[in-house]
């Protein structure tokens, strides 16, 4: 692929398609639904985009008989801490836990996984949608509903009484972020050679007939 029809890519095919099956739940109309669907197809949009930025070099090429490393869970969390922001709210310890818990979870396991939080602990999840910080924040759970005070996105709340911690997700703001990080990419792609390399490597390695 030339650096036209790199560029072409994204802007003609996976931002609108992004924007037709992700953004379209989220459209302030909609009253409902939309949570587990756009953390999801965002998530798996990031396994693809890790793949691209980092590139499928030789020395994993030649070990790599069956293609399963030409995404993976490491590129697609350094494409998060690289193009996602503020970067004090996509600091590492959250990227992990976020990809575990919503990218792994909602692929394989159809919702978020509940993780292990320090010694004896839980990190639960929970998704809301709206203004990025809340004052207030009620959501359901196996025990109740929960109420939740100046939360903000990406956000860990510790509960320390039953040790039951909550990831909390603002799905509006993930797709904002989301597709600031590829307007990100794609200028760093236009003027870094290297980076358009890695793009060919990896997209020929996804085309390729197995």
């Amino acid at each position: 692929m030339s650096l036209d029809e790199i560029v072409g890519f994204i802007n003609n095919e996976l931002l609108p398609q992004t924007k037709a099956e992700i953004k379209s739940w989220i459209w302030p109309n909609k009253k409902t639904g939309g949570y587990f669907v756009v953390s999801r197809q965002i998530m798996c949009m990031v396994d693809f985009l890790g793949a691209v930025y980092s590139g499928y070099p030789y020395k994993e090429r030649i070990l790599d008989k069956d293609g399963k490393k030409i995404a993976n869970a490491t590129k697609a969390k350094k494409f998060i801490t690289r193009f996602f922001g503020p970067k004090n709210t996509y600091n590492k310890d959250v990227v992990d836990k976020l990809y575990e818990m919503y990218r792994n979870g909602l692929v394989h396991l159809y919702q978020p996984k509940i993780l292990k939080f320090g010694n004896n602990g839980k990190l639960k999840w929970g998704l809301y949608r709206g203004a990025r910080n809340q004052d207030k924040l009620s959501l359901g759970s196996n025990k109740g509903k929960q109420t939740f005070r100046n939360i903000s996105h990406m956000q860990i709340v510790p509960n320390i009484l039953n040790r039951e911690n909550y990831l909390l997700i603002c799905i509006d703001s993930l797709y904002e972020d989301f597709e600031k990080a590829v307007f990100k990419y794609r200028d760093k792609l236009k003027s870094t050679r290297s980076l358009q390399v890695k793009w060919r490597t990896a997209v020929n390695a996804i085309c390729k007939p197995r």
